[in-house]
């Protein structure tokens, strides 16, 4: 069965939105069928190690698109240059398969290869500036958490109002790492069981809602900014943004 199976379903339906409102039907059907290759490609080099745990040993991708037409190159460019990082997030996430601390994911185009697009890997994560600098964290202002303070050290860190979901057949869906516990305050009420999370993109962090009920929002510079549900580009966060998880607070720091 395909790593993602479970999840490949909901990232092509909204690839493929995505790209028949940008492109138009013709070209969406052929840049699904590429996205799709895409991802069956870096599947193959998630490896399993003690304990079943599901790890992608690459800390670097680097996507090369190969079109002989500039007007090409620069649709594959719209297409991927963005959603293709988070939509491979996305099902790493979701299949519980652990990335590399730093992971970033390159698009870049070529006008000739041996086809269609090449990939290449690398252990180590890209030297920058950003990535180098101090690993973000949250810290609690309302609501109740297990622990006052968190750093932001994953690729990808949910935000929730239980330890984890499953689905119908008790299968693990979503574990949160940082959780208001349910039931321990009134503002705790308010956190959906898959609020938010926060990604770390390119040495950016993001701030995307999950659908939440009571829905996500940050206090920056007196102003209240929301975050709509849904978005996978989110909100980029700046030092002293105040997140508020419906009635919740955190205020990110770096």
């Amino acid at each position: 069965m395909s790593l993602f199976s479970e999840l490949e379903k909901t990232i092509e339906r909204g690839f493929h939105r995505f790209a028949e409102r940008m492109f138009g039907a013709a070209d969406s059907n052929e840049l699904l069928l590429l996205h799709r290759a895409i991802l069956a490609e870096v599947e193959g080099k998630v490896q399993i190690v003690a304990r079943g745990r599901r790890v992608f040993p690459f800390a670097r991708v680097v996507v090369t698109l190969v079109a002989a037409e500039a007007e090409r190159r620069t649709i594959l460019q719209a297409a991927f240059g963005e959603r293709l990082g988070a939509d491979i997030r996305e099902a790493m996430d979701g299949s519980e398969c652990e990335l590399p601390r730093g992971f970033s994911l390159e698009v870049r185009t070529a006008e000739a290869g041996l086809r269609a697009f090449e990939i290449a890997y690398s252990v180590e994560p890209v030297k920058t500036e950003a990535v180098a600098a101090a690993a973000g964290r949250v810290i609690l202002v309302k609501g109740k958490t297990e622990h006052p303070e968190y750093t932001l050290e994953r690729a990808r860190t949910n935000i929730g109002r239980m330890p984890e979901l499953t689905d119908a057949d008790h299968r693990v869906v979503r574990r949160n790492d940082v959780v208001f516990e349910e039931g321990a305050d009134e503002a705790n009420a308010t956190v959906s069981r898959k609020h938010a999370h926060i990604r770390l993109d390119s040495g950016d962090y993001r701030l995307c809602d999950d659908g939440s009920e009571f829905g996500t929002r940050v206090f920056r510079d007196g102003r209240s900014i929301e975050v709509p549900a849904g978005d996978r580009r989110g909100e980029k966060l700046r030092p002293g943004d105040e997140v508020y998880l419906g009635r919740a607070c955190l205020r990110f720091e770096r």
